[in-house]
């Protein structure tokens, strides 16, 4: 479940990016929703998975990194944690 929940973040991002792209503009109130809505009702182990993804990514973009979430091995990131 844990890897499941850090898959669900690289996907939740990849589709972020897209709109982003799309439409100029980011909106943090979606991030919220898909937390409350979707994450939040899934076993800890998923939200454990799917958080500390989040946190690697906001880690790893505030060291300087440019990722792309499309390649970004987050399966190797959460486990070295």
């Amino acid at each position: 479940m844990y890897e499941a929940g850090a898959l669900a973040l690289r996907r939740f991002l990849q589709q972020t990016q897209q709109s982003v792209y799309r439409n100029r503009e980011f909106h943090p109130a979606l991030l919220r929703e898909h937390v409350d809505h979707n994450v939040g009702l899934l076993p800890l182990d998923y939200r454990a998975g799917f958080m500390d993804a989040l946190g690697a990514y906001v880690l790893l973009t505030l060291e300087g990194c440019q990722l792309d979430p499309k390649d970004w091995d987050v399966l190797a990131m959460v486990k070295r944690r």
